[in-house]
This record gives structure tokens, C-alpha cells and sequence, in this order.
């Protein structure tokens, strides 16, 4: 590991375990959505937001909905990067019964003990469900059984070694498992120096790649980069759900309207 990427790493732990301890939220000097008016508009069913107390989402700062793509997909196992408190897992094993196993996996210990608070009324759930304090580097040393499905909603920009990161999913994977992925692709050009700020980092917005490098990098990770789909354009950006999955064959084409 490289000196920027382990301080990115204390950095981003240290900023989601101040968010833990913060009553007002993550990103309340921020005017922008939050909470629970956030996952009202990114089309979290109200069936399952009415689970919870509103002050259970004040922590939840996910950059797409992804319950939709999952169900489709329809894992056994599923394996949550940056989960934060694990809301998606939690909503998760509501949704789809027939998943066996849910892990959850974040360095901050203070949004994984919301998260675990959670379980506690939900003996159903939490049967399923394994919360795990860890960097996302650290995967190696976790002994992950393998996966179906790996999803990053808004974690995988914080990742400072793409490349060797998505060997390791490739290696978690199961069969011809998925890489469900929704943050933020370049649509333009940073500027001059403005990756090798940590600040710029920390949301999602330095460490975004291009449509091309991300297609690069997939492959040389020996995965099949299968679709880009722009959600919302934030110039330079593009806020977007990627789908990658794990296929032994050449790339059989790619549906995407950024590539």
C-alpha cells in the first residue's frame, strides 16, 4: 500500500466513525439530499422504509437504489463493500427470502454498531446477516467464502488501486458471479491536480475513472465489463450503475451509452 492510499484509508475511517457519533447525519453542512428523502427519491419501496424509524436513515448516503438490479439478478450469497450500517443487505433479506447469506463489510466500527442495534429486532434477518469491521483492502485476510453478488453503492471511487482491487472481487466471485457497482465515471476532464487531493477523494469524485480506463482495467482483471448505465449527468461526471461479471470467454459485446 502506498502512502495516498493509506491515508485515504484513516481518513475515510475517520469520517464515517464522526458521522456514527453525529445526531444531525453524514453530510449535514451539505445542501443536498440525505436520509430518508434520499432514498425516497433514488425509489426505495416505501414497504420497507416503513420498517425502520426515520432517524435510522440518517446515516444512509447511497448513490442509487440498487434492489432492483439485485432481485433481478437473484443471488444466493451477497456480499456488500463500504455497507455502512447495511441497509441495502438489511432491505435486502426482506426483499428475497431465498438469499442464504448476506455479508457486510466496512472499516467504520461506528456505523456497523448501528447496524448491528438494527438486527437485534429483526432475529429473522440477522440470522442471515454478517457484519464485519475491515478495510476493503484488507479482503485477503478476511477468508470470504464466495460470492454470488458483490455490490459497491458509493465505495468503489473510494478504492485507491482499482485494478488490483477488482482481481480480488474476481477471485471471490462464484461461477459467473456479479459486480454490481453505482458511483460516479468521468464524463469530461478534472482539473490539473485535483486527484492528488485526499478531500477530493472522499466523495467519490477523485478517484473517478473514465468509460475507458474503467473498461481497461475490467479486463485486465481477467472480468467482462457488461453494461454502463447513466443515471444522472453531473458534468464532469456521471453518476451510473455498472454491471461486471465473472466470464471465462471474450467480451460479448457492451450495452452502454457512456462507451
Amino acid at each position: 500500500m502506498n502512502d495516498f492510499a493509506g491515508a485515504l484509508g484513516h481518513t475515510l475511517k475517520e469520517m464515517y466513525n464522526r458521522a456514527a457519533d453525529c445526531d444531525s447525519g453524514l453530510l449535514a453542512p451539505v445542501a443536498i439530499d440525505r436520509g430518508l428523502p434520499l432514498l425516497q427519491n433514488l425509489g426505495y419501496p416505501q414497504s420497507l422504509l416503513k420498517l425502520l424509524p426515520r432517524t435510522s436513515f440518517e446515516r444512509a448516503f447511497p448513490l442509487a437504489n440498487p434492489l432492483p438490479k439485485i432481485t433481478a439478478v437473484a443471488p444466493g450469497t451477497l456480499l456488500d463493500l463500504g455497507c455502512g450500517t447495511g441497509l441495502d443487505i438489511f432491505f435486502c433479506a426482506h426483499l428475497m427470502p431465498e438469499i442464504v447469506h448476506l455479508i457486510g463489510i466496512d472499516a467504520s466500527a461506528g456505523l456497523l454498531s448501528e447496524g448491528r442495534e438494527r438486527l437485534k429486532n429483526f432475529p429473522e434477518q440477522a440470522r442471515k446477516i454478517t457484519l464485519i469491521e475491515a478495510d476493503l483492502l484488507q479482503l485477503d485476510n478476511l477468508n470470504l467464502p464466495g460470492c454470488d453478488l458483490i455490490l459497491m453503492n458509493g465505495s468503489f471511487n473510494l478504492v485507491y488501486d482499482k485494478k488490483n482491487f477488482l482481481r480480488k472481487l474476481a477471485n471471490l466471485l462464484t461461477g459467473k458471479g456479479t459486480v454490481l457497482i453505482y458511483d460516479f465515471l468521468l464524463n469530461g476532464s478534472l482539473p490539473p491536480g485535483f486527484s492528488d487531493e485526499i478531500d477530493n477523494w472522499l466523495w467519490n469524485i477523485g478517484g473517478a475513472l473514465s468509460a475507458k480506463s474503467l473498461r481497461e482495467i475490467v479486463a485486465a482483471a481477467g472480468l467482462e465489463l457488461v453494461s454502463v448505465k447513466e443515471l444522472e449527468k453531473i458534468e464532469p461526471v456521471s453518476r451510473c450503475e455498472i454491471v461486471i461479471e465473472k466470464c471465462d470467454s471474450a467480451a460479448t459485446g457492451l450495452s452502454s451509452t457512456l462507451i
